[in-house]
C-alpha cells in the first residue's frame, strides 16, 4: 500500500500522512485571523524561494459568500504586499472557477486580480502574465472552458512538480474547491472521477450557494500539494471539521498549535496531531498493518528523501518511485470505506487521509456568548436599521464568534408573524437583499431566532430568559438588549429586563435607546429616573446616530492631531459658526407622528447640538469615553437657552393638506404651528467663544440634501495689504461625500497677473480617495461600539438634560395657541426669507467659488 510521507522534525519520529494529521493556526481576533494566515504562506514561499531556484506553485480557491470571499482576499492582500518575495518565481492557479457570471467581480480570477495581484503592483513588483493561470472566460461552451483549463494547467503542474501550497476554504456544504458532495454523490462514477490520479478538471454544480456552475480541479491535485492550508470561519470551526473529516479540534490545547511560541508569531510548522483512519476496528487494524508494511518497504525511501523535504516537512510525490506509487489504484483510493456509497460527507476526509493539512480558525471564546436581543423586532426600524446594522456587522466580520440574535415582538400586534420564518419572510428578507448575496443571508439567518413575548407577561418574559440561557449553556452570558421602540415602552422594557431577563453577575447587560429622550426638559428628566430605577448609567446606550457619522468621527481629530488647526477654533479667528441640517423631501407617511414634535426636536436638538459640541469643546484629558463626555457637558452648561428673537421658523407649502395633519387639526380645534425649518442662533459664554454667533439651521423639503459644519473665519480690514477680500471658510461635510475643505486666498495665475490680484481658492480633503474600504453605516458602528462596552458615541443623561435645558423655554413659547405662526415657504427653496435676513444679520456671508458675495451655490458650498 503506496502513500506519501512526511518527516516531522520533533524527536526524531517519522509520522505517514495515513494516519490523519492537523495542524492548527488559531487567532483571537479576525485581523488575528488575516495576519497569521498571509505570514504564514509568504513564510512557506520565502523558505521555498531560499532553498531552491524553482517556481513555488500556489493554488488558490475561491469562496462562496461576501464574509468568505472578503477573508480571502484580506489574506491574498496580505501576502501581495508580503516582502522578501521574489513574484517572478511564483507560479498562481484558481483551483476553481465560477462559470456563466454576469459581473467580472464574481470572478475567483477577479477576486485574486484585486487582492493578490493588486498589492504585489502596489509593491512596486509584478506577477509575470504567463505565471497566472486562470480559466479562460472568452470559451463559449462548459465544456470547452473546462477542457482548456485542464490542459494548460496539468501541463504547469507537470513541469513544476505538482503545487508547493494549495488553500482551500471548508465550506457551509462541507465542500473544498467546489468539489460538492451533492455533485458526487449524485452518480457513483463521480467520485472516482474527482479522485482520479490525473489532473482532471470536474464540472460541478452546486444548489447550496450563488452560481451553480462550477469548474475545479480534481482532488488528487490538492492531496498532492506539498502544504494545504484549510480555511475556516469563526462560528462553529471545531464542528464542521469534525464533520467533514472526524477530526476534533475543539480539545487541543494551544501548546499544539502554531501559535505566538515562534519570533514569525506562530508562523513556523510545529508538530502534527495525529489521528487513526476512520471506519471500523477491523478496518483500522487492516489499515495498520498494510501501513506497517509499507513502513519497512520504504524505510530505504524515508532516509533519502528526508533531505528533499519541503518547508513543512512533507516529501513530494516525486521522492517516491512511480512502480511503488502505481501499487495504489485510483479505484482502491475513490473505493474507501465512507458512509454513503456516492463518497464522503466531505472531500476533505479524502484528503486528511492521505495528507497533515494546516487548519486556520478563529479561536472560539469558551469564556463569552452574546446575545442580541431587539425588542419591537417586527416593527420599521428594526427591519430597516437594526437587523441590516447588525447583518453588516456579519458581513464586515465584526460580530463575536459566538453570538445569537434574538428577536421578540408581541404577537398581538403582527399577525403575519409566528415563527422565526414568518419574521425573516415577511420583515427583513426584502431588506437585507439590499445588502448581501443569498450564501451570507443564508448564514445569518441561522444566527437569528424569533422569541414572542409580551412585556406585562411575566411568563413570557421568563421564557425569553432560559431561552437565551440555553443558548450560552455555562458561558459567561452577555446581553445587549436593543429598544426599538416608541418612548412610553422604555420604561416596561428595562423593568421586564430587571426582573426576569437579568444575566448579571453572570454576564453584562447593555441597553441600548432611541431617541427622542423626552419631548422636554421634565419628560427628559423623568425617562432618566424611570431608567435609572433599573439601570446603572454605565448600562444605558442612548443612539444619536449623527455621532457615529464618519466625518463627525472625524472632528475631534482634525481640532486636536492638528495643534495647528486646533489654535484656529477660537473667537480671535472665527467670526460665526453655521451648522446646517437640509433634506430635499418632507415628512409625507409619518406627519402625524412628525407634528407632535417638529424640526427643533427632531433634528435641532439633538443631530445639531451634538454637532456643535465637538466642534467647541476644550480638549479632553483623554479619549476615555467619560472625559470626552465631560468636556461635551461642561460646553453645554455654557450655552444660553435660545430666545424668541434669535429664532425663525417655518413651514413648507402643502404640509397643511397632509390627511394626517387635517386630522391633527381637526383634534386641535386650530392650524397645526409645527416648524418643519428652523433657524436658532446661540451664544456660548467662555473665554474661547465669547461673542460668536452659532448658527443652527435645519429644514425639510429644501433645496438639496445636505449637512455641514461651516467656521467662517473674520474679514481683512478693507485697507489691508491685499484690500477688500473674502472671508476664508473651513467647511466639514457630514453627508452627502464625506469631506473636509478650507476655502483660502491664492495668488491669481497669469502673465498680466499683478501682485495684489487673488483669488478664493480650495484645499480639499475628500476622505472618499483615502482606500479604507466599506465605510461602515452609523449603526452598525454604534452597535459594534455597544458589544466592546464603548460609550464615546452615545448620550449621556445629563448632556440629554442640557439640551433640553438650551431649548425648552423657545419651544414652550413656539408652542402656545396665540405662539408665533410659522412662515411659508416653497417647497425647494432655501426656506422663507427671513431665515436669511437673521443669518445675515449674525456676520454671514455668502460667497462664490470665486469670492463674490451673493447666493450663488455650488458643489463646495
Amino acid at each position: 500500500q503506496a502513500c506519501v510521507f512526511c518527516w516531522r522534525g520533533f524527536g526524531g519520529s517519522r509520522v505517514p500522512i495515513g494516519t490523519m494529521g492537523v495542524d492548527r493556526i488559531v487567532a483571537a481576533t479576525e485581523a488575528d485571523y488575516i495576519e497569521k494566515t498571509w505570514r504564514y504562506i509568504a513564510n512557506l514561499i520565502r523558505r521555498h524561494q531560499e532553498s531552491s531556484a524553482g517556481c513555488f506553485v500556489y493554488g488558490v480557491a475561491g469562496a462562496n459568500g461576501h464574509v468568505r470571499r472578503s477573508r480571502a482576499a484580506d489574506i491574498l492582500r496580505g501576502v501581495g504586499g508580503a516582502d522578501g518575495i521574489d513574484w517572478k518565481r511564483v507560479i498562481v492557479f484558481l483551483l476553481d472557477e465560477r462559470y456563466g457570471v454576469e459581473k467580472s467581480a464574481d470572478c475567483n480570477a477577479d477576486l485574486v486580480r484585486g487582492s493578490l495581484l493588486k498589492a504585489i503592483e502596489d509593491k512596486g513588483a509584478s506577477l509575470p502574465a504567463e505565471n497566472f493561470f486562470v480559466p479562460d472566460t472568452k470559451k463559449g461552451s462548459w465544456e470547452e472552458f473546462a477542457e482548456d483549463y485542464k490542459v494548460r494547467v496539468s501541463d504547469m503542474l507537470k513541469r513544476h512538480g505538482g503545487a508547493n501550497l494549495v488553500t482551500v476554504n471548508l465550506a457551509s456544504d462541507l465542500s473544498i474547491a467546489s468539489v460538492f458532495p451533492e455533485w458526487y454523490r449524485e452518480s457513483t462514477d463521480r467520485w472516482e472521477i474527482a479522485t482520479s490520479r490525473h489532473h482532471g478538471v470536474l464540472m460541478t454544480e452546486t444548489t447550496h450557494f450563488e452560481l451553480p456552475k462550477r469548474i475545479a480541479m480534481s482532488l488528487r491535485v490538492i492531496r498532492e500539494a506539498k502544504n494545504i492550508v484549510v480555511l475556516l470561519g469563526g462560528q462553529s470551526a471545531s464542528s464542521m471539521l469534525k464533520d467533514s473529516s472526524g477530526v476534533d479540534i475543539s480539545d487541543m490545547t494551544m501548546a499544539d498549535d502554531l501559535n505566538e511560541s515562534s519570533p514569525t508569531h506562530g508562523m513556523q510548522p510545529k508538530t502534527s496531531y495525529t489521528r487513526t483512519p476512520r471506519g471500523d476496528d477491523a478496518s483500522r487494524r487492516s489499515y495498520s498493518k498494510s501501513l506497517s508494511a509499507t513502513l519497512n518497504a520504504c524505510n530505504e525511501i524515508l532516509h533519502e528523501a528526508s533531505a528533499q523535504r519541503s518547508d513543512r516537512g512533507r516529501f513530494s510525490m516525486s521522492a517516491v518511485p512511480e512502480d511503488f506509487r502505481r501499487k495504489r489504484s485510483d479505484s482502491e483510493d475513490a473505493k474507501e470505506n465512507f458512509d454513503h456509497p456516492g463518497g464522503p460527507a466531505s472531500p476533505l476526509s479524502y484528503i486528511m487521509k492521505y495528507s497533515i493539512v494546516t487548519v486556520v480558525h478563529l479561536h472560539e471564546d469558551r469564556e463569552n456568548h452574546y446575545s442580541i436581543i431587539v425588542f419591537g423586532a417586527a416593527g420599521d426600524l428594526a427591519k430597516k436599521k437594526t437587523i441590516p446594522a447588525i447583518f453588516n456587522l456579519y458581513m464586515s466580520r465584526c460580530l463575536p464568534t459566538n453570538v445569537h440574535v434574538i428577536c421578540c415582538d408581541d404577537l398581538a400586534y403582527h399577525g403575519d408573524i409566528k415563527d422565526t420564518g414568518d419574521l425573516w419572510t415577511n420583515r427583513y428578507q426584502k431588506f437585507l437583499e439590499k445588502e448581501g448575496g443569498a450564501t451570507d443571508r443564508e448564514d445569518f439567518r441561522k444566527m437569528l431566532f424569533f422569541v414572542p413575548i409580551k412585556l406585562d407577561d411575566a411568563e413570557t418574559m421568563s421564557k425569553l430568559h432560559d431561552f437565551v440561557r440555553n443558548l450560552s449553556g455555562d458561558l459567561k452570558d452577555n446581553r445587549v438588549f436593543y429598544l426599538a421602540q416608541p418612548p412610553f415602552l422604555f420604561e416596561h422594557s428595562v423593568r421586564a429586563i430587571r426582573q426576569q431577563c437579568w444575566s448579571e453577575p453572570g454576564g453584562w447587560v447593555r441597553v441600548i435607546v432611541e431617541k427622542p429622550f423626552g419631548r422636554d426638559l421634565e419628560s427628559a428628566q423623568k425617562l432618566t429616573e424611570k431608567l435609572g430605577a433599573f439601570l446603572a448609567e454605565r448600562q444605558i446606550y442612548r443612539i444619536d446616530h449623527y455621532l457615529a457619522k464618519a466625518m463627525v468621527l472625524n472632528i475631534l481629530t482634525l481640532r486636536f492631531a492638528n495643534r495647528e488647526l486646533g489654535r484656529l477654533f477660537h473667537a480671535d479667528s472665527v467670526a460665526n459658526i453655521r451648522i446646517t441640517f437640509k433634506e430635499d423631501i418632507g415628512v409625507e407617511g409619518r406627519a402625524g407622528y412628525f407634528d407632535n414634535y417638529g424640526i427643533i426636536r427632531d433634528i435641532m436638538q439633538n443631530h445639531l447640538l451634538q454637532l456643535l459640541t465637538l466642534v467647541t469643546m476644550e480638549g479632553p484629558a483623554s479619549l476615555s469615553a467619560e472625559d470626552v463626555r465631560n468636556e461635551k457637558v461642561k460646553i453645554l452648561k455654557q450655552i444660553r437657552p435660545v430666545e424668541l428673537h434669535d429664532c425663525v421658523i417655518g413651514q413648507y407649502e402643502g404640509y397643511q393638506d397632509d390627511p394626517q395633519i387635517q386630522q391633527v387639526n381637526k383634534q386641535k380645534g386650530y392650524r397645526s404651528k409645527c416648524p418643519t425649518f428652523a433657524v436658532c442662533v446661540l451664544y456660548l459664554d467662555n473665554e474661547r467663544w465669547s461673542g460668536v454667533p452659532l448658527i443652527l439651521k435645519a429644514g425639510k423639503h429644501v433645496e438639496d440634501r445636505a449637512t455641514r459644519v461651516r467656521l467662517q473665519f473674520k474679514k481683512a480690514p478693507p485697507n489691508s495689504l491685499f484690500g477688500d477680500q473674502p472671508q476664508n471658510e473651513l467647511v466639514i461635510r457630514v453627508q452627502p461625500n464625506e469631506a473636509i475643505y478650507y476655502r483660502l486666498l491664492a495668488k491669481t495665475p497669469g502673465i498680466s497677473s499683478r501682485a495684489h490680484e487673488v483669488r478664493r481658492t480650495v484645499l480639499d480633503l475628500d476622505l472618499k480617495t483615502m482606500d479604507a474600504g466599506r465605510s461602515p453605516e452609523a449603526y452598525e458602528k454604534l452597535i459594534n461600539d455597544v458589544i466592546k462596552g464603548e460609550g464615546h458615541n452615545f448620550v449621556r443623561a445629563d448632556e440629554v438634560e442640557e439640551g433640553w435645558r438650551i431649548f425648552d423655554p423657545l419651544l414652550k413659547q413656539l408652542e402656545k395657541q396665540d405662539g408665533p405662526d410659522p412662515f411659508t415657504y416653497k417647497k425647494g427653496s432655501r426656506g422663507p426669507k427671513q431665515a436669511d435676513e437673521l443669518i445675515n444679520s449674525m456676520g454671514f456671508r455668502r460667497y462664490t467659488m470665486t469670492g463674490v458675495q451673493g447666493f450663488a451655490q455650488d458643489h463646495f458650498d
